[in-house]
């Protein structure tokens, strides 16, 4: 796919987020709203094994949980209108891989925030990910405050997600961090056979219980830095003041960095601004300012 057609993919993904809105048969993923049955818990020590169609989940010691089939009409929910804040992917930075050797690995460093001001039952957002081309599926350690189909309510908690672009989407158990806590968040490829079965680990790698291993995913070509977020009414639903991602680092294959810079949207009408501090593949910061 041409790198700016494949640009668009990921444009109008976060606009297909904004337009998700919640019924009692939908539950919220940081994938916008998806029906209940196609959202799936990944016991302690469990993965992912991605095979055509179909998505195992495995327990430690690699029996099968659940086999998630891709639903033939997968639909997410009717759109809705909102007063201030646009559901969905508010502030995000991206870079595409042109084809270069495949990503090796994706880090990101950040501190949790303070709880915002007031609770109106939002839910807040924020990752880094990897998202394979062609495809609307992401891998990302995810910080969020508010509830989700994970669980969570008024603090902060992390998870790893799988959110598969067909349907589904996959989560370990949320662990409750607090404010000043620092996150290590890691995508690492794992291994490949041959050039369309990938294999990836995420985590916060300095929280135990985050970790998620999936195989036989598409290679993720897509990194990115997000706010994500949903029933926001006021700014102040946002955490006061800033979240710094820093330490951003992205590598190839045998461990080469590309020449690369970093694409963004974000929200000035409504105040969420993102700025990139420090551009390229290593030691890359950038600032969400709510």
């Amino acid at each position: 796919m041409h790198i700016s057609a494949a640009v668009g993919l990921l444009t109008s993904f976060a606009l297909a987020l904004a337009k998700a809105a919640p019924s009692p048969e939908h539950v919220l993923t940081p994938g916008g709203y998806r029906p209940r049955y196609t959202v799936h818990a990944i016991p302690a020590g469990g993965s992912l094994a991605h095979s055509g169609s179909e998505i195992q989940v495995l327990a430690a010691n690699g029996s099968i949980v659940t086999t998630a089939v891709h639903p033939s009409n997968p639909k997410t929910s009717a759109p809705r209108t909102r007063a201030l804040e646009t559901d969905g992917w508010i502030a995000y930075a991206w870079w595409l891989n042109p084809g270069l050797a495949p990503i090796s690995s994706f880090t990101t460093t950040w501190e949790v925030p303070p709880v915002p001001a007031t609770d109106h039952g939002q839910t807040v957002f924020l990752f880094n990910g990897l998202q394979p081309n062609g495809s609307s599926a992401i891998l990302q350690p995810v910080l969020q405050y508010g509830p989700s189909n994970a669980g969570g309510g008024s603090f902060w908690a992390v998870a790893t997600w799988y959110v598969d672009g067909t349907g589904h989407a996959f989560f370990t158990t949320p662990v409750p961090v607090t404010t000043g806590t620092t996150l290590d968040a890691t995508v690492t490829l794992t291994g490949t056979n041959g050039s369309s079965s990938f294999s990836y680990n995420s985590q916060f790698s300095n929280i135990p219980g985050t970790s998620m291993n999936i195989t036989g995913v598409p290679e993720l070509t897509f990194a990115m830095e997000t706010l994500e977020a949903y029933g926001v009414t006021a700014i102040s639903d946002y955490p006061a003041g800033f979240t710094v991602f820093s330490g951003i680092d992205l590598r190839l294959v045998e461990g080469a960095t590309p020449s690369m810079s970093w694409s963004f949207e974000d929200d000035m009408a409504d105040g969420v601004l993102l700025a990139v501090d420090k551009d390229g593949p290593t030691d890359a910061q950038m600032t969400i300012t709510y």
